[in-house]
């Protein structure tokens, strides 16, 4: 009888644990999109199980014991490593959904390669669901870029961004490889594009390669989402200023689409508003909307079609004696864009590939300041733009683009000069009004030619020329650049770059009216070096220093109205430092240290940029106690921008009166009272940019909730931003003889609420 037992059980232990096993099914997802993930590896750390997604994102893992384990999900070729935790109950299949944000993932969806490129220049890639989580943002992802290190913006109300050093007019942004020119609704309010359908944003700050740079210095890459969930998906949001939405889904097996837009909705409820000196007559406004579709007719072939649009608008009547003459009556501000484009990118040989555009941009501006200024731009873009791409062998690919522009704009109105940057004495009601009837027909050809070359299995280079042409100002500019990385043996990498950069002059500085025609382009060459290193899985730090030295810039002249003859540098540092554990934490260090200098004029001593921020520290965090709460914080310091001091003002009669009794020689026949009535004062500056601003810093807190319901979500959040108040200077107001200055502030604390539902 012993030995039955005994033999009894030698079957039933092997039986009995079997049974207590756990088995998993589990799918891994993108997050966004909810499309499988192919070819991700799932790692089982503390029982040393690895495994791969199959063709539908899923996998399988049989005969686990119970337990709780910590668990990686990764990508090949990229740096991509989300963390979770996986528990396994006996005698049950878990069968978990894991969402995975692709914000390193690089390779293009078109190609098909276990082969690593030759990849030398940083983008600072920032996916949209990150960059949005941070407090102060009200989840805009433009209005967001400046927690990126080397970027910046003048104030509270500006989304004008300053790259290195550099002005709003030296950045480029594409949307979905369309040019966009109006990123900002009314200069910074809120941006133009909805951040609910953007996927990703690459930031090129300076030294990129030779596919990006017509006129720019700084890129600003922004991608969409490019497929849909296999369910119809929507998101609406409410907040103080405005409402948007997002609708998405699939046609067919192969297609996908979406459509978002947003409007304010104050003037819905106001009417008008009178006040001392007159009544706004059409409260601002603003509306954007999105849409895109696409279609894969294989996998050597995709289709894609978008388009968007954007506009702002407000009225005011300006009455009273407080009010200038030159401004009294009827002042009516409109500006829109649109654009939009067809693309097809094809595999046409396993080495050749492909990427057509045909789009279009449109920027409308039409103002009426007064009784003598008014302007109408309507200036059309319509760009052709091929690029190639071969894999010569594994260590050579060529890059190859051919991009045909036309640009027939009309200008019309009566305007004066554009005033230079640092000009303060420019006065619109003195300066000379000019009727401007103006027909453009700009020609662009822009050409590239770039070879990524992998020389050793830890170094590589990119060497690249880019060749335009512009036949406003009849110039063909060659630009060479090229960049060198090193992989070090710690888990870094050590780049260096080199890159010229040509602007043409902008439209007003080319105009016959009011410009000079003669101009030609100012020139940049940028000296970047650039050290990156991952410390951890979570964790990575980069470090870069730059030097961009600047010839050729377009000043204002006496005789010339505008010449080629400022020069300029800027010169500085940078540190970022960031850690993501999964989705629960998030946060973000940066400091960057700038130095920009311009000289109107060779013979002139060097002074202080306008844009010129010396010190930026940005400091933000977000962390997720539960899947459904989530709480933020974001503290910036800024050096104060360089203004002007006034230091004195001289009383002087009225330049107009002056021109009303005939000129000066008639002054001495009008009678003192007269005359006095008709002083004005006339500020006397000290030197350009001599003053600075006191610094700029404000804490902004973020606080999030999210309701599930069977089929749908709705989520809460509350931003308070400025929490402790800190009066942040704007300007300075003078009194009338300039004896007397009040400060104008930005934002105060502001509590901020916004709801989203999405199904």
């Amino acid at each position: 009888m012993k030995n039955f037992y005994c033999l009894l059980m030698v079957f039933l232990i092997p039986i009995t644990a079997y049974s207590q096993m756990g088995e998993i099914e589990g799918t891994v997802l993108i997050r966004n999109t909810n499309e499988p993930l192919v070819g991700a590896e799932i790692h089982i750390i503390d029982i040393d199980i690895r495994i791969k997604t199959d063709d539908n994102g899923m996998f399988v893992i049989k005969e686990i014991p119970p337990g709780r384990y910590n668990t990686t999900i990764s990508l090949p070729n990229s740096e991509i490593i989300e963390k979770t935790i996986l528990i396994v109950t006996a005698d049950e299949i878990l069968k978990p959904k894991i969402l995975v944000s692709t914000v390193d993932f690089e390779l293009e969806s078109i190609e098909v390669t276990t082969k690593r490129e030759p990849k030398t220049i940083v983008k600072k890639t920032i996916q949209s669901k990150e960059i949005t989580r941070l407090p102060g943002t009200a989840g805009d992802a433009l209005r967001a870029l400046p927690v990126i290190p080397g970027i910046g913006v003048a104030n509270d109300f500006s989304g004008a961004l300053y790259i290195r050093g550099g002005s709003d007019e030296d950045n480029l942004y594409y949307f979905d490889r369309v040019p966009v020119g109006y990123p900002y609704h009314f200069g910074g309010l809120v941006s133009s594009i909805s951040s609910e359908i953007i996927d990703r944003i690459d930031v090129y700050a300076g030294g990129y390669g030779a596919e990006f740079g017509v006129d720019s210095q700084a890129v600003i890459d922004i991608y969409s989402q490019n497929s849909s969930p296999d369910n119809l998906r929507g998101k609406f949001n409410l907040n103080l200023l405005y409402s948007e939405g997002l609708l998405q889904g699939k046609f067919g097996e192969k297609g996908y689409w979406y459509a978002a837009g947003r409007r304010s909705y104050i003037d819905l409820f106001i009417d008008s508003l009178s006040f001392d000196t007159g009544a706004i007559t059409a409260f601002p406004r603003f509306w954007d909307y999105q849409l895109k579709a696409g279609y894969d007719f294989n996998e050597k072939h995709q289709l894609f079609f978008n388009l968007f649009a954007s506009g702002d608008k407000f009225a005011v009547q300006l009455d009273g004696e407080n009010v200038d003459e030159d401004f009294r009556g009827s002042t009516s501000f409109e500006s829109g864009f649109e654009g939009g484009g067809i693309h097809l990118r094809s595999i046409l040989t396993e080495r050749l590939t492909s990427y057509l555009s045909l789009t279009r941009s449109n920027f409308l501006f039409d103002v009426n300041f007064g009784p003598l200024i008014s302007l109408n731009i309507d200036a059309p873009t319509y760009t052709l733009r091929e690029d190639l791409t071969y894999q010569i062998n594994e260590k050579h690919r060529l890059e190859t683009g051919l991009i045909l522009g036309l640009e027939p704009g009309e200008v019309s109105g009566s305007f004066t000069r554009i005033p230079d940057e640092g000009e303060v004495d420019f006065d619109i009601r003195f300066e000379e009004k000019y009727e401007i009837d103006e027909t453009v027909r700009g020609q662009r050809i822009e050409a590239y030619l770039q070879d990524r070359y992998k020389l050793l299995p830890y170094l590589s280079a990119v060497i690249g020329l880019r060749v335009d042409y512009f036949n406003e100002i009849d110039e063909l500019s060659i630009q060479p650049r090229g960049s060198v990385r090193l992989e070090l043996p710690n888990s870094s990498e050590l780049q260096f770059a080199y890159g010229i950069y040509n602007q043409s002059p902008i439209p007003g500085q080319l105009s016959p009216s009011v410009g000079n025609p003669e101009l030609k382009s100012s020139q940049a060459s940028h000296y970047i070096l650039e050290l990156k290193r991952q410390v951890s899985p979570d964790t990575e730090i980069k470090m870069a220093a730059y030097y961009k030295d600047l010839v050729n810039l377009v000043t204002s002249d006496e005789t010339y109205v505008y010449l080629n003859q400022g020069e300029g540098y800027a010169q500085g540092t940078e540190i970022f430092l960031r850690h993501r554990s999964g989705e629960k934490f998030l946060s973000w260090i940066s400091y960057a240290y700038t130095l920009s200098k311009r000289r109107d004029r060779i013979d002139e001593p060097y002074r202080f940029y306008s844009f010129d921020q010396t010190h930026v520290a940005t400091f933000a965090a977000s962390f997720k106690p539960t899947s459904t709460w989530e709480i933020g914080a974001k503290w910036q310091y800024r050096t104060g921008n360089p203004y002007t001091p006034v230091v004195d003002a001289d009383p002087l009669p009225d330049p107009r009166y002056i021109e009303e009794i005939g000129g000066l020689e008639n002054l001495q026949y009008q009678s003192p009272s007269e005359i006095l009535a008709n002083i004005i004062y006339i500020p006397v500056y000290g030197d350009t940019n001599s003053g600075r601003l006191p610094p700029y810093h404000r804490l902004d807190i973020r606080l999030s909730k999210t309701f599930r319901f069977s089929s749908w979500e709705l989520g809460l959040f509350l931003e308070l931003l400025n929490v402790y108040n800190r009066k942040n200077l704007l300007d300075y107001q003078y009194n009338e003889d300039y004896s007397e200055k009040t400060s104008i502030n930005q934002l105060p604390f502001i509590p901020y609420l916004g709801i989203t539902a999405e199904f």
